[in-house]
């Protein structure tokens, strides 16, 4: 394995040569490479079809994806960005790579009879059970300073209807659905459809929220955190313009489902520490000022510490269920439960042999009960860090960033969707019967 160092041309133009570009070894076949397979969660673009011979983004075993260069200008460019990103000791630069995935230089491998040059970038979804995952692309004007009049022509016909009412489009997603466990997916057909309000029922489908089942506060919460975070850059930075870039979305499903039990537990027994920690707001604007200065570190805490509480009672409900099971030496004398939830020797264990019948049919209750243990099971066995890091978002797809022209506006074109998208996320924070 060869590693090659080149100069980067830090003005963007002119890019003839590809920095740390990792050579693999070429495999004898002209599929894929070995442990090398196409990304799954792949949502938008063109995905990889070995009857077609067509290369889309893939996945190695060490959660990094390579993403191809298939145009090679457009890929230089991106490549030329990325590395910028890397060796710029610029404020904003260094502020801007935090939002977007982490860059290991470049990949060539040989697939299809030809050799192909890939991004090797950090895997959003690494380590979900479920990922969920969603690419929106931001701005209503979507093609650059040097596309054709026919791109532009385009361009402006892609999610006409979307860009125009959000200044945002949605291009594919998948998502787990909580009631079925179906895994979900939606192409560029299914975004190209949507209308204003198509786009705030695929918001919903991709939440997991339902007539039945109410918005997920902490996946929202967390959603917001990151959404504030780019839109406080892109209020600032004047640097750049982003054209037709997007915002790749994801959440782990396995997660939210425990918040989901979590919360109703909470709800039962009116002691739910997260949803009281919000108050609940009447209108867009009030919600936008409970969650401009969300202090991620006090989110985490908030879920840590209901981890911890709900984990512990979990644990000592398990206990007094293996403490009930039969003791061979039982006679006919009935056992008592004490208050420590241990069991007395005149406690009867009979009384909880019940029969299945169409009275008394306790399915419902082994597959709460099942669940509970699961979900106990995944709770102590995840790291903190798994736990907290559930929501990510990334900024990605940088082959049309251009320097902005005037240093002294900012990116109007990106502002304007990205702002739509937070307003459409915080309605989900608001009570139906406080919505406007």
């Amino acid at each position: 394995m060869t590693t090659v160092d080149t100069q980067t041309d830090k003005t963007l133009c002119h890019l003839d040569k590809l920095q740390s570009t990792e050579l693999a070894e070429i495999s004898p076949s002209c599929g894929f490479h070995d442990e090398i397979s196409p990304l799954e969660t792949q949502v938008a673009g063109h995905p990889s079809d070995d009857k077609r011979r067509m290369i889309g983004m893939l996945r190695r075993p060490d959660g990094r994806v390579l993403k191809p260069v298939v145009k090679p200008l457009l890929g230089k460019r991106e490549i030329a960005f990325y590395e910028s990103l890397e060796e710029s000791e610029d404020p904003v630069m260094l502020q801007l790579k935090n939002y977007v995935p982490k860059y290991y230089g470049t990949t060539e491998l040989q697939i299809f009879g030809k050799r192909v040059t890939f991004l090797t970038l950090k895997d959003i979804i690494d380590g979900m059970a479920e990922p969920c995952v969603m690419d929106i692309k931001i701005g209503r004007r979507t093609w650059d300073p040097l596309a054709t009049p026919q791109k532009r022509a385009t361009e402006e016909l892609k999610y006409a209807e979307s860009k125009r009412t959000y200044g945002f489009c949605i291009t594919g997603f998948q998502v787990y659905c909580l009631s079925s466990g179906q895994l979900k997916k939606f192409g560029k057909h299914y975004g190209k459809t949507l209308d204003a309000k198509g786009v705030i029922e695929a918001l919903k489908m991709f939440l997991n929220i339902s007539p039945a089942r109410p918005p997920c506060r902490q996946l929202i919460v967390q959603l917001l955190s990151f959404l504030w975070k780019i839109l406080l850059f892109f209020r600032t930075q004047r640097l750049f313009r982003f054209y037709s870039s997007s915002l790749l979305v994801a959440y782990d499903a396995k997660r939210l489902q425990h918040y989901l039990r979590l919360n109703e537990t909470n709800t039962r027994r009116s002691t739910s520490h997260v949803a009281n920690s919000f108050p609940a707001t009447s209108n867009h604007a009030t919600v936008s000022n409970v969650f401009r200065d969300v202090n991620e570190g006090t989110c985490n805490t908030i879920i840590a510490d209901t981890n911890r509480n709900r984990t512990m009672e979990r644990v000592h409900f398990i206990k007094r269920s293996i403490s009930l099971r039969s003791d061979s030496g039982t006679t006919g004398r009935e056992k008592t439960l004490n208050r420590s939830g241990s069991c007395s020797p005149d406690f009867r264990v009979d009384r909880f042999c019940h029969t299945h019948s169409y009275i008394n049919n306790f399915d419902d209750d082994i597959i709460k009960m099942r669940e509970d243990y699961n979900d106990l099971l995944s709770n102590l066995s995840s790291s903190s860090e798994e736990k907290l890091n559930w929501v990510r978002i990334n900024m990605i797809d940088f082959t049309h960033v251009f320097p902005a022209e005037d240093r002294n506006t900012l990116d109007l074109n990106y502002l304007e969707g990205i702002e739509n998208l937070i307003k459409l996320v915080e309605m989900f924070l608001v009570p139906k019967d406080n919505a406007a």
